[in-house]
C-alpha cells in the first residue's frame, strides 16, 4: 500500500545509472584531486552528479539517495584521512551539509523542470488530439451539410422521372423515354460515384483505408478506368497515348482506378460539348506519370492552389457545380500521396488544363 501512495517503483536501470553517475563524478573527482584543485571544484562534480541522476532516472526518490551517498563517496575519498570516514577537518561537518543540502535542491529543482516539462507535453498531446477531433467532427459536419444540399437535386430528378415514366409512360414517345432513361442513369452514376468517394474520404481520415498493393500494368488500369467513364464521355472526344514501354506500378488498382474516374468526370464536367481530352502515359526517370489535359476554359491562376482542397468546387456558373461536393480532387490527392507519388495541374496552351500525378514504378529484376 504504503508503494502506491508514493508512486515509486524500484527499477534496477535506474539504480545502475544512479551508481555509473557517482561512479564518473569519483573519478572525474580524483583526476581534480591529482592535478591539484580544490575540493569545492570536487563537491561541484558530485552536485552535477545528482542534478544528472534526477533527470536521467524516473523518480525522486534516488536522487534524495545519492545526494546522501555523494556527501559519503566524498568524505571517503576526498577528505583527510583519505580511504576512511573520518574528517579531522572541524570545518568539514559544515562542508557535508551544504553539500548535501546543495545537491538535494538541485535535484528537487530538477525533478520539478522535468515533471513540467511531461506536463507541458502531455498537455499539448492532449490539445493536439482536441484539434484533431474538432477537425474530424469539422469534417463530417461539412459532409452531413453538402450531402443534404447537394444530394436532393439529383434524387428529386431521379425519383421526379421515374414516376413520369410509371404514369405517362404510354404517352411519352420513344426518344422522350429515352432521354428520361438516360437522365437517370446519369444521376444515379454521380451518385454511385460520389458514395465511392465518400466512403474512401470517411475510411482515409479514420485512418481505415487499408490499401491492398498489386503490380499492375498502368495502361491497363487506365483502360479499365475509361471503361467506367459516365455516359457523357459520348459528347467529348477521348484520346488515349499509351507509353512506348510497359510501366509496372505497384498500386492499390481499385483506388487508382478511382482517381483517373475523378479526374476524367472534372474534365468532362467542365469542359464544352465536343471538346478533346487526351489520356497519356508516360516514363520520367523511375516515376510513372499519367496526365488528363483537355481543351476547355481552364482554371483562373486565382483558383489553382485551392482545387485539391476539401469541398472546393471551383466555378460556380457551370452548369454541373451544384452537383459537386467537391470531394474528387482532395480525394486523389490522398490516395497519390498515400502511393509516394505527387499530383499537380498546369496550363494547358493555347487552353484548357492538365492534371497529371506520378506513381513510383516497380522495377522487374532480369535475375528473378
Amino acid at each position: 500500500m504504503k508503494k502506491e501512495k508514493i508512486g515509486f517503483t524500484f527499477h534496477w536501470l535506474d539504480l545502475i545509472k544512479s551508481v555509473g553517475m557517482i561512479l564518473l563524478a569519483t573519478g572525474v573527482g580524483n583526476i581534480f584531486w591529482e592535478v591539484g584543485l580544490s575540493e569545492a571544484n570536487i563537491t561541484m562534480v558530485y552536485i552535477l552528479a545528482v542534478l544528472i541522476i534526477s533527470v536521467i532516472t524516473t523518480h525522486q526518490i534516488y536522487s534524495m539517495i545519492f545526494s546522501l551517498v555523494s556527501v559519503v563517496v566524498f568524505n571517503y575519498f576526498f577528505t583527510l584521512p583519505r580511504f576512511t570516514l573520518h574528517a579531522y577537518d572541524k570545518d568539514y561537518p559544515i562542508t557535508f551539509v551544504i553539500m548535501f543540502l546543495a545537491a538535494f535542491l538541485s535535484g528537487s529543482l530538477a525533478e520539478r523542470l522535468k515533471k513540467l516539462a511531461l506536463e507541458n507535453e502531455k498537455n499539448a498531446r492532449e490539445k493536439a488530439e482536441a484539434a484533431m477531433l474538432a477537425e474530424k467532427e469539422k469534417l463530417r459536419a461539412n459532409l452531413l451539410r453538402a450531402m443534404s444540399h447537394d444530394l436532393r437535386t439529383p434524387l428529386t430528378s431521379i425519383s421526379g422521372n421515374a414516376s413520369n415514366l410509371l404514369v405517362n409512360e404510354g404517352v411519352f414517345d420513344e426518344d422522350t423515354r429515352r432521354q428520361l432513361y438516360l437522365d437517370i442513369y446519369d444521376d444515379s452514376m454521380w451518385l454511385i460515384n460520389l458514395v465511392e468517394n465518400l466512403l474512401s474520404i470517411s475510411k482515409m481520415e479514420e485512418g481505415r483505408l487499408h490499401l491492398h498493393f498489386t503490380t499492375e500494368l498502368l495502361d491497363e488500369v487506365v483502360s479499365e478506368a475509361l471503361n467506367h467513364i459516365n455516359r457523357k464521355k459520348e459528347e467529348h472526344r477521348i484520346i488515349v497515348n499509351s507509353c512506348e514501354e510497359f510501366l509496372l506500378v505497384k498500386m492499390d488498382a481499385h483506388l487508382i482506378m478511382q482517381v483517373i474516374i475523378n479526374i476524367l468526370d472534372n474534365a468532362i464536367k467542365y469542359t464544352q460539348k465536343n471538346s478533346t481530352i487526351i489520356v497519356s502515359t508516360e516514363r520520367r526517370e523511375r516515376m510513372a506519370v499519367v496526365s488528363v489535359a483537355d481543351n476547355g476554359p481552364g482554371i483562373a491562376e486565382s483558383e489553382k492552389e485551392f482545387v485539391f482542397d476539401m469541398f472546393y468546387s471551383g466555378a460556380k456558373n457551370l452548369a454541373d457545380s451544384h452537383r459537386s461536393l467537391g470531394l474528387g480532387l482532395a480525394l486523389c490527392k490522398s490516395i497519390i500521396n498515400t502511393h509516394g507519388g505527387e499530383i499537380w495541374l498546369e496550363d494547358n496552351l493555347p487552353t484548357g488544363v492538365v492534371f497529371a500525378f506520378s506513381l513510383p514504378i516497380e522495377e522487374v529484376s532480369l535475375h528473378e
